[in-house]
C-alpha cells in the first residue's frame, strides 16, 4: 500500500474535521455567567429599594411605576436587560410597596411599609458557585414521611420553610 496515495484525502478530512470549523465560527457575543447574573439580580432589587426610598423621600408616596425607578437610578436600566422581571405594587395611598425581581438564576421579593423593611425574601431558581441568596433567606427544610398498610406504602415529602426577621432599615 502506498500511502502517498491517500495523504490529499488525509489532508482534506483533517482540514474539514480541525480548521474549517474554527473559520467558520466567527465571533461569539458575550453572554453572562449564572454568577453574574445572580449578582446582578441582588443588585437590582438593592437599587428598587434605594430608588422607592428616594422617591417616598421627595413625594412622600412610593411609586409602581418603572419609568420613575429607571429615572432615580440610570444603572438599574441596563440590569434590566440580564433579562430580569419585575413587579411593583404599591399600597393604598402610596405608603407602602412590594417589589419582586426574577431572573433565571434568583426570585428575590422587598417590601417596605413606611420606612421600615416588612419583608425580605430571595429563592435560588438555578444553582450557581459563588453567589448565594442573602442569609435572611428561609430555605425549605424537607421532612419525608413514610406510611405502610398491608396494601400499600406511601411516601410523602413535606417542605417547611423558616425565615428570620431582617434588621429594619437594611
Amino acid at each position: 500500500m502506498d500511502m502517498r496515495r491517500y495523504l490529499p484525502i488525509i489532508l482534506i478530512v483533517f482540514v474539514a474535521l480541525f480548521i474549517l470549523p474554527q473559520l467558520l465560527k466567527g465571533g461569539k457575543g458575550k453572554t453572562l455567567s449564572a454568577k453574574d447574573q445572580g449578582s446582578l439580580t441582588l443588585d437590582a432589587i438593592g437599587r428598587v429599594d434605594r430608588a422607592e426610598q428616594k422617591i417616598f423621600a421627595a413625594t412622600g408616596k412610593y411609586t409602581d411605576s418603572l419609568a420613575q425607578l429607571v429615572a432615580a437610578d440610570r444603572v438599574f436600566a441596563s440590569e434590566l436587560t440580564i433579562p430580569l422581571d419585575v413587579t411593583l405594587n404599591v399600597g393604598d395611598g402610596g405608603k407602602s410597596y412590594v417589589a419582586q425581581l426574577s431572573s433565571a438564576i434568583f426570585s428575590v421579593v422587598r417590601a417596605r411599609s413606611g420606612k421600615d423593611v416588612t419583608s425580605r425574601a430571595c429563592r435560588e431558581v438555578k444553582s450557581t458557585r459563588g453567589v448565594e441568596c442573602p442569609d435572611y433567606t428561609g430555605r425549605p427544610t424537607p421532612t419525608t414521611v413514610t406510611t405502610t398498610t398491608p396494601s400499600t406504602t406511601v411516601v410523602s415529602t413535606t417542605a417547611t420553610v423558616t425565615v428570620t426577621t431582617p434588621d429594619k432599615n437594611k
